[in-house]
């Protein structure tokens, strides 16, 4: 059996290139049959929000993250904390396809990872 692979979205969609390149390893992985978990932390619960970033200039991350679930990647986990820190409502967060899951302890979920990916 292959080691465990978790990879952390914890940047804002925009502003840099974190996201994207996090989300695209992610798929990538996928894609070689390697299936990471994928946990949003921080300002990366950002991401999962429907996004009209045209006006800045950037492409939307909605495609990658819809893309998930078609590269086997079904359920996507979220820190309940940064949720609640950033003011953000649970109920707005919908990927279609895929299932998503409220942490109260990342750190515990963390830890059981053999390979820890950062974007």
């Amino acid at each position: 059996m292959g080691k465990s692979i978790l990879a952390i979205c914890r940047h804002a969609p925009y502003g840099n290139a974190l996201a994207r390149e996090g989300l695209e390893a992610v798929l990538a992985c996928a894609a070689m049959d390697q299936i990471p978990e994928v946990l949003f932390i921080n300002d990366g619960v950002f991401q999962l929000l429907e996004q009209n970033p045209e006006g800045i200039g950037e492409k939307n991350l909605r495609r990658n993250l819809q893309a998930l679930p078609m590269f086997g990647v079904e359920t996507l986990y979220v820190c309940q904390r940064s949720l609640e820190t950033r003011g953000v409502d649970p109920d707005r967060l919908v990927i279609p396809g895929a299932e998503l899951k409220l942490l109260q302890d990342t750190g515990e979920f963390i830890a059981r990872f053999d390979q820890v990916l950062s974007y």
